[in-house]
């Protein structure tokens, strides 16, 4: 009899022997809370854009980097100079204004209250990339029309090609999303 007892003792307390040793038996596996996107995920996700991205997408600029291809003359190539003088003077608001979005973006939290954050100032970004390439766009077009007619196709092939590598760069720098005007 005393055998029979010590078994049924034994079945009885051992399962929850067994529960005690995995954690208490309060929380399972399933219980436990899941981070569905790992760090580097995390990481790769947030936006990248820098100021220096923006600068760069100047037409001006380029067309003086592109001043042998377009055989600009010196007087071309002098006067798109102060044209690039003049644009940073007029987009320095502009690019000041994306600067502290852009800084922004790069130091919100992953918490709900972060991303919504984000999503706010990722919008407001897209607006003022969309001023700031009108700006552009404009400068761009006033250019060509200072060129002969032998330069004008080929510089407005090279800003269009630079408008559409611009817009792919800025959609990857943005983490994949598309701010306006972009």
């Amino acid at each position: 009899m005393y055998r029979r007892l010590c078994l049924l003792a034994a079945l009885t307390v051992l399962p929850s022997l067994a529960t005690a040793q995995r954690g208490g038996g309060s929380r399972t596996q399933a219980d436990k809370p899941v981070d569905m996107f790992s760090k580097e995920d995390e990481q790769s996700m947030r936006p990248t854009l820098r100021l220096g991205d923006l600068e760069d997408q100047s037409p001006l600029k380029l067309l003086i980097d592109k001043h042998k291809d377009l055989k600009l003359t010196d007087a071309q190539v002098a006067d798109l100079k102060t044209r690039e003088s003049t644009l940073k003077d007029k987009s320095a608001p502009t690019l000041k204004l994306a600067d502290s979005l852009i800084n922004q973006l790069h130091s919100t939290s992953s918490s709900d209250d972060g991303r919504s954050k984000a999503r706010f100032t990722a919008s407001a970004l897209g607006h003022v990339i969309e001023a700031l390439r009108a700006t552009y766009d404009s400068a761009g077009t006033d250019a060509v029309a200072t060129l002969d007619a032998e330069q004008q196709p080929k510089a407005k092939e090279l800003l269009e090609k630079q408008k559409q590598d611009g817009t792919k760069m800025l959609q990857k720098k943005m983490g994949g999303g598309s701010p306006r005007g972009i």
